[in-house]
């Protein structure tokens, strides 16, 4: 099967082992769940939400990350035939509410702020 899916234009530039250090597929990495994910449909849209996941660094980028991951799955969604197509939109609809509830830990690990400076204040 054939879609058109959306990303930043420097995802499209990765090599292949640059794409392997950063993304994962579906799910978190090493979560107890992942095996429920359709991971060869979904695997492309989900590589793509984790090199959103990477770059980001505002709420506004988590944002957009979540929209893309939604609408790229949608895209695959509505290109799948049969019962398969029923099966992987409550997938996809499950599998965005729990990235866009639960990804905020994902989304903010390993974040480097060195442009960041600390200072106590009285509050």
């Amino acid at each position: 099967m054939k879609v058109t899916l959306y990303a930043p234009k420097e995802y499209w530039e990765l090599s292949e082992k640059e794409k392997q250090k950063i993304c994962n597929g579906c799910g978190g990495r090493g979560g107890m769940f992942n095996f429920l994910i359709p991971q060869k449909h979904f695997q492309e849209a989900c590589n793509i939400h984790d090199y959103m996941y990477a770059t980001g660094y505002s709420e506004e980028d988590k944002r957009k990350a979540d929209a893309t991951l939604l609408y790229n799955l949608d895209l695959i969604v509505k290109q799948t035939k049969g019962l398969k197509r029923v099966w992987y939109k409550k997938l996809a609809k499950t599998f965005y509410k729990a990235v866009h509830n639960f990804g905020d830990y994902y989304f903010w690990k390993d974040k480097k702020f060195e442009d960041l400076v600390g200072k106590s204040v009285e509050v």
